[in-house]
């Protein structure tokens, strides 16, 4: 029955996973392609650019409250949004600013480095901007991966497309079943074994098919993660996050009071986070922090000794409320219900972060896949259309 079932829904999933792949196969190979280049885009950029990353490492780092007053020293019009001020060793202090300059025509230089040493900008670039200079490279790779460079525009059209190849990957991983055989029998895994492997003394076009069925299927799981973790990092609070919270449990932030509210600074607000994540089971300290330009909150994250991203799921993340000194949401990685921790694995498994350097090369080597596959995908249908072609009489 259940052979029946596929071999008379066959031709209609055929069609939806040949024409949706020559619909996405622009957009999938361009965000494979700069997928696979933004996995270790830091690197390349601090490579690229070594006057604005490298700096000595601090004998004792300066508080970050003096940070701020440093830079708004240097640069008054600086609204700060974002500030990673426990940095690597030998790197720079990386800060970004919202400000705008009125009437003025080139873009602001509103990503600024310090040395942690003394607060001193040694360098500043724009964020935005085209295209392949060797500072601006890896930032404009990186806003075409998720949003073609289009702004939220563009965020929708990764997101949707995130959401067809998504069901493209359940469709295609159907069609390499075997037909004739239910699947509690020996003979269908026999057969469907043999759709892993690549036949290379094949004709050309049945290595091309090999290509395309075998590597997906090799790779199936972590395409189809990074698929949905596409959705989730395009469209989080539009789509993904509600989904995930209708269909499964969910635990709400969790939040610590103090006796007697009241208003602290931004370092207090640094050691009230540190002491949130230490009694959840984080006994490091916070490296980075986003600050509301209205100076209500800051998030801090990045928990991390060293300054460098952990592997597995990622880094708490605490939020103080500057007023009140009370915070207002703690997020733990691998702590809260089944809906917490699919919301917390997208980030890590997109980036590959969520298995150390491996997962990251693992990525980055899918991405290249995703464009093999998208070539290799056209080359099928066109082959298929030259002899539907050549079947059909002349007029």
């Amino acid at each position: 029955m259940a052979a029946l079932t596929l071999k008379t829904v066959r031709p209609a999933l055929v069609r939806l996973h040949r024409y949706t792949g020559l619909l996405l196969s622009g957009i999938l190979f361009v965000a494979g392609l700069t997928g696979s280049i933004s996995v270790f885009r830091t690197e390349i950029d601090t490579a690229l650019n070594p006057d604005l990353f490298h700096a000595p490492a601090p004998a004792h780092p300066l508080p970050l409250s003096t940070l701020l007053a440093r830079l708004k020293a240097q640069r008054p019009e600086a609204q700060v949004t974002a500030l990673l001020y426990r940095p690597p060793a030998g790197h720079a202090i990386e800060v970004y600013s919202s400000e705008t300059v009125a009437g003025r025509k080139e873009l602001v230089e509103n990503e600024i480095f310090l040395d942690p040493a003394t607060g001193r900008i040694q360098g500043m670039r724009p964020t935005e901007g085209c295209c392949f200079n060797h500072r601006a490279v890896m930032s404009f790779l990186y806003r075409i991966h998720y949003s073609l460079d289009l702004g939220q525009t563009g965020m929708w059209i990764m997101g949707v497309s995130a959401m067809l190849w998504s069901i493209d990957c359940v469709v295609g991983l159907i069609l390499t079943f075997p037909l004739h055989q239910p699947a509690w029998r020996q003979a269908f895994w026999r057969k469907w074994g043999k759709t892993w492997t690549i036949g290379l003394r094949r004709s050309s076009i049945r290595i091309t098919f090999d290509l395309h069925r075998a590597v997906s299927l090799w790779l199936w799981l972590v395409l189809l993660g990074i698929a949905i973790s596409g959705v989730a990092l395009a469209l989080e609070d539009e789509v993904f996050n509600p989904v995930v919270r209708t269909i499964l449990p969910t635990d709400t932030p969790m939040t610590a009071t103090q006796v007697t509210p009241h208003p602290v600074t931004i370092d207090q607000a640094e050691s009230l986070a540190a002491g949130f994540a230490r009694t959840h089971g984080h006994a490091e300290r916070p490296a980075a922090v986003l600050l509301d330009t209205d100076g209500a909150t800051a998030l801090f994250y990045l928990f991390s000794n060293d300054g460098i991203d952990p592997s597995g799921l990622g880094s708490p993340m605490v939020t103080i409320d500057l007023r009140t000194g009370l915070v207002t949401d703690g997020v733990m990685p691998g702590q809260g219900a089944v809906g917490n921790l699919v919301m917390q694995i997208q980030p890590p498994w997109h980036s590959g972060r969520i298995g150390g350097l491996a997962g990251r090369l693992v990525v980055c080597l899918s991405g290249l896949v995703v464009c093999m596959l998208t070539v290799t995908g056209i080359m099928i249908w066109q082959r298929k259309r030259q002899a539907m072609q050549m079947r059909l009489p002349s007029l």
